[in-house]
């Protein structure tokens, strides 16, 4: 599935450039707007999306942060020249992706972990003394076993968490290849139920003639 894209992303190059304009002059940020008062950056957009009906979000304060750093040298020269429709077809749309990010939340807690490990022993009754006494010895730790259950946890209290490493989501688009595969097999079924046994068996012949050439 595709990445959200700013709701502003439609427009118009030409209205673009005159948003553009507007926030040049309120002085919206061109560099990442979370690292700036993002209330502020926010606030210049919104009352900029009222006139469009559009009730703006992270995505769209995003998106112009992009445009105007992406543009940033044609949209000086279209501050001097606004009316040069050359230079407005120029206007680069910044596209949004998805990406994953790896991340970290960690506390303290009570937990319970529900494990099984297989012992052979004499006795059903010494399964338990043997485990203990091979643990003691260092021949064996409890984290051995394999997992049978979910693990319980309780009294969970937050303390921190750390954001890791990003990662974009690439996503397989479909081969021309398959979807007209798919369209042949999908046209092909009426025909098929039309055919009489000689002519179907012939159709057999030839298909299995060209398999065994692949």
């Amino acid at each position: 599935m595709a990445a959200e894209q700013s709701q502003f992303s439609k427009l118009p190059k030409k209205q673009l450039f005159l948003i553009a304009e507007k926030l040049i002059d309120d002085d919206f940020t061109t560099d990442n707007p979370y690292n700036n008062d993002y209330e502020d950056t926010y606030e210049i957009l919104n009352n900029i999306g009222k006139y469009f009906n559009i009730t703006v979000n992270y995505e769209d304060v995003e998106f112009f942060s992009k445009f105007l750093s992406i543009n940033d040298n044609i949209l000086v020269e279209l501050l001097d020249n606004p009316k040069d429709k050359s230079l407005i077809e120029r206007l680069e749309i910044p596209v949004a992706k998805t990406y994953n990010l790896h991340y970290r939340v960690f506390g303290s807690c009570t937990f319970t972990e529900y494990l099984a490990q297989k012992f052979d022993s004499y006795d059903k009754n010494w399964v338990s003394d043997s485990a203990e006494q091979q643990r003691q010895d260092g021949n064996w730790d409890y984290y051995n076993g394999r997992n049978v259950n979910k693990t319980d946890y309780d009294d969970f209290e937050f303390s921190d968490s750390s954001y890791d490493n990003v990662y974009e989501v690439e996503y397989e688009k479909p081969t021309k290849e398959s979807m007209l595969d798919r369209l042949v097999i999908e046209n092909t079924k009426d025909v098929v139920n039309s055919l009489d046994k000689k002519t179907l068996m012939e159709l057999r012949r030839i298909i299995d003639s060209k398999l065994r050439l692949l």
